[in-house]
């Protein structure tokens, strides 16, 4: 009997995810190119419609595509070659022992822009927006920006909001916020340049790289409640990561530990 570790169950979205970032790559799907439908996707791959849906929000939120209402997912077109610092060198979650304050909190209404109407999966309705600036606890400099969209809030939402304990850790928050269990979250990480925002906030000059991690959170039926953008200045965070080492014939190589 086999004693070894049971291989990582794959979800299907991020296959079929990967499909689509294969066919982009080789030019199947030019720059401009129009994505396959959720419909489609359902039908050519005999998947619900969550799962073609999460796998089209994957495409769009590592920057291959673009959620145009109305449309469907365009193929982005080739953008200059991002140069990052070196230390972007893994995708993990930055530091969790950086000490951070809140600084202030912005709470208002807008219509979601597209990328985060799709997985929320609304329209033209507005949402509820908390936007929060967290500032360092050791140089009391600005050093995580988190921004939070929910849907289906009454009219007083904005008290609450407003009232959410700094130490209460999101996505506990929002369920406080909004009564909903949050079963699941499903998150994307990336390397952008900074909107001017953030690069006000952080007092970096306009385009300064900036990473960024989009998180939706749903409950159990699989229903979006809310979608978080956490973005960090690159100069302010640390990069942590864990793996399971296993010896090797000739050692490991570098390419193996920073992917």
């Amino acid at each position: 009997m086999s004693t070894g570790p049971s291989p990582a169950v794959v979800p299907q979205y991020v296959k079929i995810a990967s499909e689509l970032r294969d066919k982009i790559r080789n030019g199947t799907y030019g720059p401009g190119a129009l994505l396959p439908s959720r419909n489609e996707i359902t039908a050519m791959y005999g998947v619900s419609a969550i799962t073609a849906r999460d796998a089209l929000s994957m495409i769009s939120h590592e920057g291959y595509a673009k959620a145009v209402r109305g449309r469907g997912h365009i193929v982005r077109r080739k953008r200059s070659r991002l140069t990052l610092p070196s230390r972007l060198y893994t995708t993990a979650e930055p530091d969790p022992g950086v000490p951070l304050e809140l600084d202030r909190v912005d709470v208002y209404q807008e219509p979601p822009p597209d990328n985060i109407a799709l997985p929320l999966e609304t329209a033209d309705s507005p949402a509820w927006v908390r936007r929060a600036v967290y500032i360092s606890a050791d140089d009391r400099q600005p050093i995580q920006i988190h921004v939070s969209w929910i849907t289906g809030l009454a009219a007083e939402a904005e008290s609450t909001l407003r009232a959410i304990d700094p130490a209460t850790p999101w996505p506990v928050a929002a369920q406080q916020a909004t009564g909903r269990n949050i079963a699941t979250v499903l998150q994307h990480t990336r390397a952008r340049r900074a909107n001017p925002f953030e690069a006000d906030t952080f007092g970096i000059p306009d385009a300064t790289i900036v990473f960024v991690v989009h998180a939706t959170t749903y409950d159990a039926q699989r229903r979006p409640i809310e979608h978080s953008r956490y973005t960090w200045p690159t100069d302010a965070i640390r990069i942590s990561d864990y793996y399971t080492y296993a010896a090797a014939k000739g050692g490991v190589r570098a390419s193996d530990l920073i992917g």
